[in-house]
Parts: structure tokens; C-alpha cells; sequence
């Protein structure tokens, strides 16, 4: 009974990390877009990420410097995945907008059940596939609008981070489980970094504008080092495809975050999106 008093416990503490997750990446999109205007895709991932691993190796290096071989070639591997993932999310974000791109990019709450039973061969309840189904109609009010269904360059690579980012939770929620996550984060965040460092461009930091370093210094540490070590360690008490779920969310803080920055009336479609995604999050937690 303690045991599962105990479990219960990092149930809800997980679902609250990874709510806060999704807050902080909904804000991100803005963060991204302000970012992009005077800097390249590739000077954005390796400043994000090496900074990022800077802040990780000065306050876990003790964990890091007793890191066994599975948590760097666990790392490795996400920072490979993560990279793919945000090149595809940063190029298309020049072509697209803040809200359509809110919604393609976490279309991976569909994704996530369908490449956890490929790779894992669990059984997925049918509950879950359709409460997924129900976010992303939810997904869709919320961001699409009546003339978003013609895709464009920047949706399609919008749709390629989704299929990375479901890859990459299902990883995390399926396979490292018994690593230690601090270090592991470490060498996720140096790998991607390394990976788009030959890729810097700095001919953009002479005209660098105040909204682009503010976007950075949130990219770094709040939408990368805060939020994506909080993922690795809540997925290790709940599933993937319910921790899609929640951090799908991020559409939702996104659009309201875009809202209020670049000031958009709110609808009734938009409202009800919103009331969809929240349906789906509680359905996905009702015993079945």
C-alpha cells in the first residue's frame, strides 16, 4: 500500500513537470520566431544546445563524470533524433506561421501510440488512440483556420519534427528507464549542439536584434535546459503516449501566448480546441 501511495505520488508529479513542459515550450514558439529573424536555423540549435550543455556540465558534473557508456550512447542517440527534429522545426517556422505551426509540430500525440507499439510491440488500449484522435481535432480548431489545409514547404517539415519528437518520447518513455537521467541529458544536449556547430553562421550577430537575445536566453534556459531534463525525468513514471498527451498542450499555451504578443482576437473554434485537448488529457486518465 505504501508502494503504491509512493507511485500514485510520481504520477501526479510527473503530469504536473510535464505540464510545466508544455507550458514553457508554448512560449518557445514566439521565442523561435523572434530569434529567426536575425539569426540562421543552424547558429540557433548550436548556441541553444552547447549552452545549454555548459549549464548542465557546471551543476551535475560529478553525476556527469561518473556517467556510464549506456548514458552517453543513450544521449547520443536523442541528440541525433533532437537534432533532425528542430532543423525540421526551425526551417519550416520561416515558411509558416506561429499558430499553424503550433499545431503540426504536436501532431506527434498521434504519432506517439503508433511508434510505441512498432517499436515496443506493447499493446496500445483503443482509449488511447482515441483520446490521441480527440487532442488532435482539438489541435485542429484550435490552429487551422480556413485557408490552413493547402500545405506548404514549412508545414511539411513542420510534420517531420512531429515524427522525430514521437520517436524521441517514445525513447525516453520505453528504453532509459535505467539510466541516469542528468548525464544522459548532458551528452542529448552536447550531441545536437556538436551536430549543428560546422553549420554556424555568424554573419547574423552584427544586426542581431534585443527580441532575438531575449528569444535565445529563453530558448536556452528555460525551453531547453529546464524543460527537457523535466521531460527525461517525468517520463520515467508515466507513459509515452499519456505524456503526449500533456505535452501537447504546448499548442494551447502557444496559441495564447501568441495571442497575447501579437494581440489576435480568440474565437469560439478556438475555444472549443482548447476544451477538446483538455477532454482527452482527463479521458486518458479515467480507469478503464
Amino acid at each position: 500500500m505504501k508502494w503504491l501511495h509512493s507511485h500514485n505520488s510520481n504520477m501526479i508529479l510527473a503530469d504536473i513537470t510535464l505540464l510545466c513542459t508544455a507550458a514553457i515550450w508554448g512560449g518557445g514558439f514566439i521565442a523561435a520566431k523572434e530569434a529567426l529573424v536575425t539569426l540562421s536555423s543552424f547558429t540557433i540549435l548550436a548556441s541553444r544546445f552547447l549552452l545549454s550543455a555548459l549549464i548542465m556540465f557546471f551543476l551535475f558534473y560529478p553525476r556527469i563524470r561518473r556517467a556510464a557508456a549506456k548514458e552517453l550512447r543513450f544521449g547520443m542517440l536523442l541528440g541525433l533524433i533532437q537534432y533532425i527534429a528542430f532543423i525540421c522545426q526551425l526551417e519550416g517556422l520561416k515558411t509558416t506561421t506561429v499558430e499553424k505551426q503550433s499545431f503540426l509540430v504536436t501532431s506527434y500525440v498521434i504519432f506517439v501510440p503508433a511508434l510505441s507499439w512498432l517499436i515496443t510491440k506493447k499493446h496500445i488500449q483503443p482509449r488511447e488512440i482515441g483520446c490521441a484522435l480527440l487532442a488532435l481535432c482539438g489541435l485542429a480548431l484550435l490552429c487551422l483556420h480556413s485557408d490552413a489545409f493547402v500545405l506548404a514547404a514549412g508545414d511539411i517539415l513542420s510534420i517531420g519534427f512531429a515524427v522525430f519528437f514521437a520517436l524521441q518520447i517514445v525513447y525516453v518513455g520505453n528504453v532509459v528507464k535505467n539510466a541516469d537521467i542528468f548525464s544522459m541529458t548532458f551528452f542529448q544536449f552536447l550531441t545536437t549542439g556538436l551536430l549543428a556547430l560546422p553549420f554556424l553562421d555568424i554573419s547574423g550577430l552584427q544586426q542581431v536584434r534585443v527580441s532575438a537575445i531575449y528569444g535565445m536566453l529563453y530558448l536556452v534556459i528555460l525551453n531547453t535546459t529546464f524543460a527537457f531534463l523535466a521531460q527525461n525525468l517525468a517520463q520515467q513514471y508515466t507513459k509515452d503516449t499519456h505524456a503526449s498527451l500533456i505535452m501537447s498542450l504546448e499548442s494551447v499555451f502557444g496559441f495564447f501566448m501568441a495571442v497575447w504578443f501579437y494581440h489576435d482576437p480568440v474565437t469560439l473554434q478556438e475555444g472549443t480546441g482548447c476544451l477538446m485537448m483538455m477532454a482527452a488529457i482527463i479521458l486518458s486518465k479515467v480507469k478503464g
